[in-house]
């Protein structure tokens, strides 16, 4: 077989949608975000949330224009050339593989809080990644069913912390009336809020198993991002109500937020609950995405002709197996290194601003409308100045991009030489 099939309804994709943006910054985010901006915090989140509709836009007519599943690689080949997406498969996947082992190491934090030390923390990060690899070799239907379990379950620990910390809260919302003192703080905390929404580009990769990409996409894109969003702001004002601001954590806010549950058992259990069923949510979809990409990928000859093969169930079943090692390997490096995990946190986020500014070009080249280009020229200006305070850390992405670009236009001249001769 070497076409993935389309099985996938609304309600599956929806869970795809919030499982790939539901990755371990919303464990500190609502925190960070209170912390900068201050009883402006809720504007700071309305703010991100608006930046992200120029964004929600692009992706959804980038399906339309590519509903094969290449996703973002397509576009960019679309409007950019071949070469210049030669680069996008290489970039995620550098990108997702220090990522991914970054944040579900966020998770084994919160359950080795919870049952204790020792080899805990390792441990429950490599059960996330395993149980995320076999629920992507159960197939596309069995897989999807459990993502949507999965979401339900994390949406509801979510709900379960928020009513358990609204009685306390509702009296101190004023912590959050907007007092529009000044722009600094508020653009600050847009910046970081920004980032609890990225992800949804994974989402074009599995597109193509989409029955109806040209709809569902778009609706399980704006299911996510109303569900997601209200969770993330319903959790910072709670965060506000409870905690005096000069007290909150910038990382670790979401813990001081259940710690004020009583009894304290049942808060670290709903904490740790949240935390892993939202790392084990977003590492199953990235699996799903990231193998639907080396598919793609390898199908259109810009990665090994290897795992341009599926199963007799229509599985990318090499590209899993892969996906599944090298996250264990770079998991257990990290998980002994500190100081490299929180670099690879950092070296990402900067990584998928320059995934997302080759993506705006791309956009600004082929689209016509003249509202959608100006969104995206607003979202571009936002990004470039994001990427400015980067420092070397930007190094990696544009080196990874540049090693993906040389090596495609090395492929296209050798093959023009072989083409030249008899």
């Amino acid at each position: 077989m070497s076409r993935l099939q389309r099985t996938l309804g609304l309600r599956e994709g929806t869970a795809l949608a919030i499982g790939s943006i539901a990755g371990s910054g919303i464990l500190y985010l609502p925190s960070l975000t209170y912390v900068i901006a201050g009883h402006d915090a809720l504007v700071s989140w309305l703010g991100a949330l608006a930046l992200c509709v120029p964004m929600l836009l692009m992706l959804t007519d980038m399906v339309r224009a590519v509903p094969d599943g290449s996703g973002v690689e397509g576009f960019v080949a679309r409007g950019l050339g071949p070469h210049a997406a030669a680069g996008v498969p290489v970039l995620f996947l550098a990108l997702f593989s220090i990522g991914m082992p970054a944040g579900v190491l966020v998770a084994g934090d919160y359950l080795a809080h919870a049952v204790g030390g020792g080899q805990t923390r390792l441990l429950g990060a490599l059960t996330i990644l395993g149980v995320a690899v076999v629920t992507v070799l159960l197939g596309v239907r069995a897989g999807a069913r459990v993502q949507t379990v999965a979401t339900w379950g994390l949406l509801g620990v979510g709900l379960i912390l928020i009513g358990l910390t609204f009685p306390r809260a509702v009296g101190h919302y004023d912590a959050v009336r907007p007092e529009l003192a000044s722009a600094g703080p508020i653009l600050s905390g847009v910046v970081v809020a920004f980032w609890a929404f990225a992800g949804f580009e994974n989402l074009t990769f599995i597109a193509g198993e989409f029955r109806d990409p040209g709809r569902d996409f778009f609706l399980a894109v704006v299911i996510a991002f109303a569900a997601y969003g209200g969770l993330a702001v319903a959790l910072t004002a709670n965060l506000a109500g409870v905690v005096p601001r000069a007290e909150v954590s910038q990382l670790s806010g979401l813990l001081q937020l259940a710690q004020t549950v009583s009894p304290s058992w049942l808060a670290t259990g709903v904490v740790t609950a949240f935390a892993v069923a939202l790392l084990q949510l977003n590492a199953t979809s990235w699996v799903w995405g990231m193998s639907r990409l080396i598919f793609a990928s390898a199908t259109a000859g810009r990665l090994p002709a290897y795992f341009a093969r599926l199963d007799d169930r229509g599985l990318p079943r090499r590209a899993i197996w892969a996906l599944g090692a090298v996250l264990v390997a770079v998991t257990c490096v990290f998980a002994g290194a500190p100081r490299l995990l929180v670099e690879a946190l950092i070296t990402a986020s900067t990584g998928f601003v320059v995934l997302y500014l080759l993506c705006i070009v791309s956009y600004l080249r082929s689209e016509t409308s003249p509202g959608k280009r100006l969104g995206a020229a607003v979202l571009l200006v936002f990004l470039v100045s994001t990427l400015g305070g980067a420092g070397p850390r930007a190094l990696y992405p544009v080196v990874v991009l540049a090693l993906g670009v040389g090596a495609s236009l090395l492929r296209g001249r050798r093959r023009a030489g072989i083409g030249g001769h008899p």
